[in-house]
């Protein structure tokens, strides 16, 4: 039979009259319970709204809606600001903050007393359901202190209070106790990375190139390469020099092997290879041997600081270097100038500085400078031991043993003894010293050497920063540890900072007076740098008297560098020599930038002592990978051109990538974070298991992604250190995407990148409808508590119900779980639940997974 036959053609028209009469039927039904439940609604509405309170946040609360009145929960908000109450017979009673402020609410009675006083309420001040007692919200402020303001705008309740109540309290201590622990370096991390030393692991490498053509000198073709790997669970450098003007000779060569474990208490450090010795007599070669150390590579609590300055090339950028960790940086003035306020912390070794030129000048020697104050902790001792030879023409031995031990925080005491071969004067040194605060703003050090020399040093900075240094060294006069012919070194410097309305300054005052044996030196110099009305300056006096000479030496340098409109900048320099008075020097100098990263400058010489004028043109350009410069120095004397580029290479092979750099990568750390959806919750990265893209840090910078931003890399961090990262959740595209331990605790290894898994687990949702049953017919009921158990019997979630009987929760992992009312919540209100419990599974999806088919039926 055909589908277009009359017999299909009647039964389909039946078909579709059945349809619409149904159709009409249901209408009619819904219609009809919409009506019976507007005929049985409340006189109030329940609903969620936020609840804003001040030094403690934001907190989600249930509230009723009366005739455009907010009417609060008494004990979910007594709970949470914890505040003492108990519950019997619908009277709510208990105390604010202290035992005798006692207080009852009683809506039986229409009447609430607090501190011995009754207040009469109506019964429309009360809203009464089954699971609970509202208050209207003026009385909170009226009675209690606790001043509410509920907004119909935004759906949200503010709550001030004069009164420190419990929970406020408790989270003002527990600030503080943050706040302290941050001042100690105490954090708590959710997970730690254990600490990986590969037995080989490949690294990085830094190269750089510069080339002179000079018209009467040979040309000059330099290379430098650095390559940087673990090697035998220790950070391994090795730093090749070579020069076509220069024989290729190991004492410009730099090697170093060096094993850290902060944790162990008798071998911190040990260092094979080049080592810096902090040697008393005069070395002017490398030493290569061992050296052996219980002092942290980790920093201790600063207790004060010790100012340093001095000079380097104009516009170089200088590092500061304590315990090889960067602690600050500065680019020096015009004239070379630069300083720093170094810490002073307990276990202070040594301050290294390094130097990186704006033409792509970098010298990778670092200057070693001693604080004279050297502190340990109380009752603490700190050793190192150094021996090896000195790489000069008699490879002479050397050997250093020096300990610290601290008798108090403020008084350290120290002694040892040093070795040299082929010293006259005698091969073995010993010493003692000390170091100690006399006052918070006064400390004293002191060493002497047996046979060489002894010194003190006194330094005072007042609380308006002004700080003043007395040093004094007696050398003996026999000695040849110390090539110098010196019998005694006097120096005394005054700095301080100046401030006016147009102007801030640093000054330094200086006079360092030299006895020999036939002759007195005296030098002084003032020294201003700063900005005047926003012009950088520095402006240097120098003084030099030899009791040989009648008249003294005297000149002044001023530089400056001027701001010109189009980013223009003009450097202008002028030497001027009093004692002749002629101009020795004048510089002028214009730079500007040109694209993006790139800068183009012109600048005239003129030395009017050597009657030398010199043009130089340049351009520098960084490059992602690499930093370049063009030079050229046109005189007639001699002309000069140089060409330069340095940049570094850095391996993860952890992901097979090289990442290109135009920093200096050896001795760096760097990390490699992956976050992958962990869908079976071990915590450990399966193949099935896709990455995560988009993941951010809060506290971090240089951040690099690769293409999918599915890898995220940290580079250019100091090693041996111990980082915490902190993990942005919300910077993750799906909201059902947690991650479990947003703060990792990380131990920095130089040469590498340390790899770093983040779990992303993926959440399920679970909701549904709570009903009541009664005679007026089926309605939804708010604040009932479900609970989510897991397939344990443990309890995963417990929920609340908005005021129309709907209860959501997202958070649940894969697996199965049980739903249920909570039975103390059933028991107090009389009632029996329908179902008693509804198993449901949360299955694995990558977006998340929704069940919410849930209901339960309440009845008496």
């Amino acid at each position: 039979m055909q589908e277009n036959s009359p017999t299909f053609f009647f039964i389909g028209l039946a078909g579709k009259k059945i349809i619409f009469f149904f159709l009409l039927a249901l209408c009619s039904i819904l219609n009809f319970s919409k009506l019976n439940a507007q005929e049985n609604l409340p006189e109030y509405d329940e609903l969620a709204v936020e609840v804003n309170i001040p030094k403690m946040g934001v907190i989600e609360l249930p509230i009723a809606i009366k005739d455009q009145d907010a009417f609060l929960p008494v004990k979910e908000l007594f709970d949470f600001l914890k505040i003492k109450n108990e519950e019997n017979d619908n009277v709510i009673s208990g105390f604010i903050i202290h035992p005798d402020s006692t207080y009852q609410i009683n809506p039986v009675a229409n009447e609430i007393s607090y501190k011995n006083q009754t207040y009469n309420l109506s019964e429309s001040d009360f809203i009464q359901t089954p699971t609970g007692l509202y208050l209207k919200s003026d009385y909170f402020g009226e009675i209690f202190g606790l001043n509410t303001n509920f907004s119909f705008r935004s759906l949200s309740v503010k709550l001030e209070t004069d009164l420190e109540l419990p929970a406020i309290k408790e989270m003002r201590l527990k600030k503080m106790r943050e706040n302290l622990d941050l001042v100690k370096g105490i954090v708590t991390p959710d997970t730690a990375i254990a600490r990986r030393n590969p037995f080989f692991k490949p690294g990085t490498l830094d190269w750089g190139v510069i080339t002179t053509q000079q018209s009467d000198i040979e040309n000059d073709n330099r290379l430098t390469l650095g390559l940087g790997t673990m090697f035998l669970g220790g950070e391994t450098n090795l730093m090749l020099n070579y020069s076509t003007r220069v024989p290729f000779d190991s004492r410009n060569q730099f090697y170093q092997w060096r094993y850290v474990n902060n944790d162990n208490t008798i071998f911190k450090q040990v260092t094979a290879g080049r080592i810096f010795t902090r040697a008393t007599s005069s070395l002017f070669a490398p030493v290569a041997g061992v050296q052996v150390s219980n002092t942290p590579m980790q920093n201790r609590r600063s207790f004060g600081s010790y100012i340093l300055s001095d000079y380097t090339e104009p516009r170089w950028t200088v590092e500061l270097y304590v315990n090889n960790i960067l602690i600050d940086f500065a680019e020096a003035d015009a004239s070379g100038f630069y300083t720093f306020e170094v810490p002073l912390m307990y276990g202070n070794t040594a301050v290294s500085l390094r130097f990186y030129g704006p033409w792509g000048e970098e010298r990778v020697e670092e200057r070693m400078i001693n604080i004279p104050y050297n502190f340990v902790p109380k009752n603490e001792l700190e050793y190192t031991l150094s021996a090896g030879v000195v790489e000069d023409e008699d490879n002479r031995r050397f050997s250093r043993l020096n300990f610290n031990y601290g008798l108090s925080n403020g008084i350290t005491i120290g002694g040892g003894v040093e070795y040299l071969s082929e010293v006259e004067s005698g091969e073995v040194m010993p010493f003692v010293s000390s170091s100690v605060r006399l006052a918070s703003n006064l400390l004293f050090s002191g060493q002497y050497m047996y046979g060489v020399k002894g010194e003190g040093l006194l330094s005072y900075r007042t609380p308006g920063n002004v700080q003043v240094d007395l040093n004094y060294i007696k050398y003996h006069e026999d000695q040849t540890a110390i090539i110098y012919n010196y019998l005694e070194e006097r120096k005394i410097s005054l700095s301080a900072p100046i401030r006016g309305k147009n102007f801030s300054m640093f000054s330094r005052f200086s006079i360092n007076q030299i006895l020999m044996p036939t002759t007195e030196f005296t030098t002084a110099q003032l020294l201003l740098s700063g900005a005047i009305m926003g012009v950088s300056t520095n402006l240097t006096t120098y003084g030099i008297y030899n009791d040989r000479t009648k008249n003294p030496t005297i000149y002044s340098s001023i530089s400056q560098t001027y701001r010109l409109p189009n980013q223009f900048l003009l450097s202008p320099q002028l030497q001027y020599d009093f004692s002749r008075n002629r101009v020795n020097n004048a510089i002028l100098e214009l730079e500007r930038p040109i694209f993006k990263g790139g800068f183009f400058n012109v600048a005239y010489e003129n030395n009017f002592i050597r009657d030398a004028h010199i043009f130089e043109i340049g351009l520098r350009y960084t490059f992602d990978f690499a930093q370049t410069a063009l030079t050229s120095r046109i005189g007639n004397r001699n002309s000069s051109f140089v060409q330069s580029a340095r940049g570094s290479l850095m391996l993860d092979d952890n992901t097979g990538y090289v990442m290109a750099s135009n920093r200096t990568a050896m001795s760096k750390a760097a990390l490699t974070i992956i976050p992958f959806l962990d869908y079976n919750t071990n915590r450990i990265k399966d193949p099935m298991e896709p990455a995560v893209p988009g993941l951010e840090l809060k506290n971090m910078g240089r951040q690099t992604y690769n293409e999918d931003k599915t890898i995220l890399r940290i580079s250019d961090l100091q090693p041996y250190i111990d980082i915490m990262l902190e993990l942005d959740p919300e910077s993750l595209d799906n909201i059902a995407w947690r991650i479990p331990n947003s703060k990792i605790k990380v131990h920095t290894i130089p040469n590498q990148f340390t790899e770093i898994h983040v779990p992303v687990e993926v959440m399920g949702e679970v909701a549904g409808m709570v009903y009541i049953q009664d005679e007026s017919g089926l309605s939804g009921q708010g604040r009932i508590i479900i609970n989510i158990l897991d397939e344990n019997g443990n309890r995963a979630a417990r929920i609340l119900s908005e005021g129309h009987g709907y209860f959501t929760h997202l958070g649940l992992k894969p697996g199965n779980y049980t739903a249920e009312i909570d039975a103390e919540q059933l028991e107090t209100l009389g009632y029996t639940s329908t179902p008693s419990e509804i198993p449901f599974e949360i299955e694995v999806d990558e977006y998340g997974d929704i069940v919410d088919n849930l209901e339960f039926v309440l009845e008496k």
